[in-house]
């Protein structure tokens, strides 16, 4: 019997004339990665390339199992128990610390340091760290050590000191600490000196508007409100300029892609210029600090410790369909692990439909918002690869049930149909929550900035960095008027067709006004009557914007200034070409915000 490369024996090689459904939603990923310009084009062809395992299965299922399309998800669940694919030991085996593996693997890192390629060397350190077996062994002390000197490299001081640091806490060899001290000092020479990267402070994007009494991290005057034809919609009661920081907020839930798993956090999913610190007990996931280690492991990792090579070979470019079983997970914490108690609320309540806007965050009780999240409404009865999320929904659940917590909290036939269940909604919802694909394979949700509708014009820019969000406002916005972000696909970068291939995941038709064919020939028509902008101030913001020596905080003044100035000529072309300049400055000055506040926090870890 021929065997399909990483599959299971038990399934023969598929028939290539067959369509690969999953295949098909990786298609659709490549198209949005593809729609946002060359910077990630290589990355959706690198997605083309390299498929996931569980394409083949859920591909294989499809030709050997027509009949089971639409059944009920728990027909999908009884079929893998019974057929397969079996993801055991001979497909995803547990992987056991080891000093001799991590000693082996810090060596392919040194060669990658010796050739300056140091983000690579990063990720080798990182899983040579990770396969170091226990806090006392020497190798994971000069694991830390050696990241500690890519961070003097790369200028990265307080990294570099944060590095130094753990490698005296786990067992640095004394032979080799008069190494280790000159680098310490050289560090601390460097920052005396101004040489720090924290020296170099950018501009932050802080939030200086009124704040809504009961959400403290949102602007007052923006409220939820249901709109025909868009359902649930996020809605200003008051007018905002052009560079308001209306929201800011942080991510309830978040997942990485295992090709991550030895660069970025396994609870928040910051990458943390990959100083990362591993489980104590698994080799298989890192985490950015001490915090985020032990409230991962309450809410989600002790059911995964054990079995993340599995979940990884299931998980392989699909972070996203993973967060479906790691919510229920951190669902059953928030209810105590009182399956009980969750089955009750759970079959009670219904996607119905919920307003993250009426909790109150100034007492904030994650239970209270992780029941809104379980009775947002559904946009559609309707969904794209239903049977592949119900093929995913089996195979997660035949791996998770042979894990003991989750066998012994899980224990009768109608707690394991819900919990099946509960993986297959979750999917489904987080689908249409999850404010894009990032380019790093890291989803986060967000409870009020899913409530944002897309447009391929928004007023509104989400930027996202891991697991931090802020609302920024690129142009004016009256009172009454929706407040819109782009889910991926923006008016002047693609064609048409390539934003509404890139849109098909979220289930509708976008009506905005560059795609609904009426409202574009108004906003055109409309854009000619306008007043052109002043070239002597066009050329003037040019000047600066060109100007390596100007401050970044006076570019991002400028461009503000301008966005607020001259609203009255939108959409015409000029002011549209700046918005997307401002959009850009404005991610980066994000970027480096939160990058700031990282190095700042290994300054205190010191």
């Amino acid at each position: 019997m021929l065997v399909a490369a990483n599959c299971h024996p038990y399934f023969a090689e598929p028939d290539r004339n067959e369509p690969n459904r999953m295949d098909a939603l990786t298609e659709l990923l490549c198209a949005y990665m593809t729609a946002q310009g060359s910077s990630t084009a290589h990355l959706a062809q690198a997605l083309r390339v390299n498929r996931k395992p569980m394409s083949t299965y859920t591909s294989e299922f499809m030709v050997r199992a027509p009949h089971m399309q639409k059944c009920d998800v728990t027909a999908y669940r009884n079929w893998v128990l019974k057929n397969g694919p079996f993801i055991d030991e001979t497909v995803a085996p547990d992987l056991i610390k080891s000093n001799k593996r991590a000693a082996d693997v810090r060596q392919a890192g040194n060669r990658l340091y010796l050739a300056k390629e140091y983000t690579e060397a990063l990720e080798k350190y990182n899983e040579s760290i990770c396969w170091a077996d226990g806090p006392d062994s020497e190798d994971l002390g000069i694991g830390y050590a050696n990241r500690s000197a890519i961070y003097y490299d790369m200028g990265e001081y307080e990294l570099g000191l944060a590095n130094i640091a753990l490698a005296k806490k786990h067992n640095y060899p004394q032979r080799l600490m008069p190494k280790l001290l000159a680098r310490e000092l050289n560090c601390r020479e460097k920052i005396t000196n101004g040489q720090s990267r924290l020296a170099m402070r950018c501009p932050s994007l802080a939030m200086k508007v009124e704040p809504d009494p009961k959400i403290p991290y949102m602007a007052a005057g923006i409220v939820e409100k249901e709109l025909p034809t868009y359902g649930r919609s996020l809605m200003a009661e008051r007018p905002f300029k052009a560079g308001d920081v209306i929201l800011t907020e942080k991510a309830w839930m978040a997942a990485i892609s295992p090709e991550l798993k030895y660069k970025n956090c396994n609870h928040c999913s910051i990458d943390n210029f990959h100083s990362l610190i591993p489980c104590p007990n698994c080799v298989s996931v890192m985490y950015c600090s001490e915090k985020c280690r032990e409230e991962n492991y309450r809410v989600s990792h002790r059911f995964e410790c054990g079995i993340s090579e599995k979940l990884h070979h299931i998980s392989y470019g699909s972070s996203r369909v993973f967060m479906g079983p790691r919510s229920f997970f951190y669902g059953l914490t928030l209810f105590g692990d009182d399956l009980k108690d969750m089955m009750d609320f759970c079959q009670a309540n219904g996607r119905t439909g919920a307003n993250p806007l009426s909790l109150d965050y100034t007492s904030y009780d994650p239970l209270q918002e992780f029941k809104i999240f379980h009775k947002v409404k559904l946009p559609t009865d309707n969904f794209l690869y239903e049977d592949s999320f119900r093929f995913y929904a089996a195979v997660y659940y035949s791996v998770y049930i042979k894990q003991p917590l989750v066998r012994s909290l899980v224990a009768t036939k109608p707690q394991r149909d819900f919990m099946l269940r509960c993986f297959l909604d979750y999917m489904r919802i987080i689908g249409f929550l999850i404010i894009g694909p990032r380019q790093n394979f890291t989803n986060q949700l967000f409870s009020i900035a899913s409530v944002c509708n897309h447009s391929c014009d928004p007023n509104t820019l989400a930027a996202v960095y891991c697991n931090q969000l802020k609302l920024i406002t690129l142009r004016p916005i009256a009172a009454g008027e929706q407040i819109q972000i782009s889910y991926g696909p923006l008016a002047r970068q693609g064609s048409d067709a390539e934003r509404r291939q890139a849109l098909t995941m979220y289930h509708f038709d976008c009506i905005c006004d560059c795609c609904d064919a009426a409202k574009a020939r108004l906003r055109k028509a409309a854009a000619k009557k306008l007043p052109s902008i002043p070239l002597k101030n066009l050329m003037a913001v040019n000047q600066l914007l060109e100007d390596d020596d100007a401050d970044d905080a006076a570019k991002l003044t400028m461009l503000q200034q301008f966005a607020e100035r001259y609203a009255y000529t939108y959409p015409k072309k000029h002011y549209l070409e700046l918005s997307d300049l401002y959009r850009k400055v404005l991610n980066i000055t994000f970027d480096k915000e939160v990058q700031d506040r990282l190095r700042n926090g290994a300054v205190e870890q010191k």
